[in-house]
């Protein structure tokens, strides 16, 4: 057992470095962007990303979940993201062509145009993921780290040549792309890893297999897209009805609250395989193991969320030192990590639901907060902008905490 968690402290710190790498990458992207276009810039920029980066989660649909626990051939797990990854970016593109276009609101045509070369992401994306499945089967989380350090290092390379090196001549579509290279880059140095790990990158599509997989995968896929909608409905909401300058504003200081929310994301990863591992014991040893890890995981994500609130409050006002006009930015995002406890408790309690296979009360949680956050949003976003967008997504996942906090207490406690 000692091995088996140093495993995952390696698997953690690797990923934690990795992402501290990645985010600092995506940090210096954002200063870059918000400095030399503004808040208008940067509201477009925030609209060609966060309409894409909606179908990662399509692609990722929660397979790798299901792939873990029956074993299924990788290749088949890497031929249904190509075929799905196809399919999802035809779908992004139809879409974009129904959504409203104009000047201070909704999609221009540069943001439809970024959008358009953005969408071949969606496909980078299901390879990635897919390696990352192998990675989390053989805990060699490392290697995902070094792809993604090596991935945004060209990222920011590229921004920086796109912004500075070129005087700003390519605009936002020259920062989109540079993005989706550093993607491909990713991808690339990935799936090399995944050779040397696995022995051969093969793509294989059965039709039947793929069908087995995906319907194994509905209940969490579901349960995951809710989860997406309701936690990026705001976004769209604020395109449609508030100025460019507001969605900038508000991108900007969301991008920084999601900084921190990779560590329970990334902590659940390492986990997640003890906790499919336990479903291997009787129900009331398994009921008890899960009941202790979810109480370890919970001591130490206590104070590591009240930590990361103190940061990110005191280092709020360093927003306006890109641009004096982000300073509207520092009020949004510190009502934003006000929430920053219930994501990172609501996130334990998901995957240990997950791996007791309620993925269905999972799915009729987030469904219903979803609803309820579509139409708070509707309601108090046109009047209240990015502010009431802010305490929507603070409010709506303190209730995803109560209740999927209470199924899991009462599942643990009666079977």
């Amino acid at each position: 057992m000692s091995s088996i968690k140093w495993k995952v402290v390696w698997n953690t710190v690797s990923q934690l470095f990795g992402k501290v790498v990645g985010s600092g990458a995506m940090l210096l992207v954002s200063i870059m962007i918000a400095r030399s276009f503004g808040a208008q810039g940067y509201g477009d920029f925030t609209k060609i990303t966060t309409f894409v980066a909606f179908f990662y989660l399509l692609v990722d649909f929660g397979l790798n979940a299901v792939y873990l626990k029956r074993q299924t051939d990788w290749a088949t797990l890497l031929g249904l993201r190509f075929v799905g990854g196809i399919i999802l970016m035809f779908i992004a593109i139809a879409i974009l062509s129904f959504l409203p276009q104009g000047a201070a609101q909704g999609y221009t045509g540069m943001v439809r145009l970024g959008i358009i070369l953005f969408t071949p992401t969606i496909l980078i994306q299901g390879f990635i993921v897919s390696a990352n499945a192998m990675f989390q089967k053989n805990l060699r989380y490392d290697a995902a780290t070094v792809a993604l350090t090596v991935g945004n290092i060209v990222v920011v390379v590229l921004v920086w040549f796109a912004v500075y090196g070129l005087s700003n001549r390519v605009g936002i579509l020259g920062v989109t792309t540079s993005l989706l290279l550093g993607l491909c880059v990713t991808a690339i140095v990935s799936l090399f890893f995944v050779r040397r790990i696995h022995g051969s990158v093969n793509i294989s599509f059965d039709f039947g297999i793929s069908k087995t997989l995906f319907l194994a995968a509905l209940p969490l896929g579901i349960t995951l897209l809710f989860n997406q909608v309701y936690f990026r409905v705001d976004s769209l909401v604020l395109t449609l009805t508030r100025s460019t300058t507001e969605v900038g504003l508000y991108g900007l200081a969301y991008k920084m609250f999601e900084l921190p929310l990779v560590i329970p994301t990334f902590f659940m990863n390492s986990v997640y395989p003890l906790f499919v591992r336990q479903l291997n014991q009787e129900s009331g040893i398994r009921n008890q193991g899960i009941k202790h890890m979810v109480k370890k995981i919970l001591l130490f994500m206590i104070p590591t969320s009240i930590f990361m609130i103190l940061v990110l409050w005191f280092a709020a006002p360093l927003l306006s030192t890109i641009r004096p006009e982000f300073f509207e930015s520092i009020s949004i995002l510190r009502i934003l990590i006000i929430g920053l406890p219930f994501f990172f408790f609501s996130s334990v309690v998901m995957w240990a639901l997950i791996a007791l296979g309620k993925q269905i009360a999972l799915a009729l949680i987030y469904g219903s907060l979803m609803t309820l956050t579509i139409v708070l949003d509707i309601l108090i976003i046109p009047t209240f902008g990015a502010i009431g967008a802010a305490w929507i997504t603070v409010g709506s996942e303190a209730l995803v905490l109560i209740i999927s906090g209470f199924v899991l207490q009462r599942y643990l406690r009666n079977s």
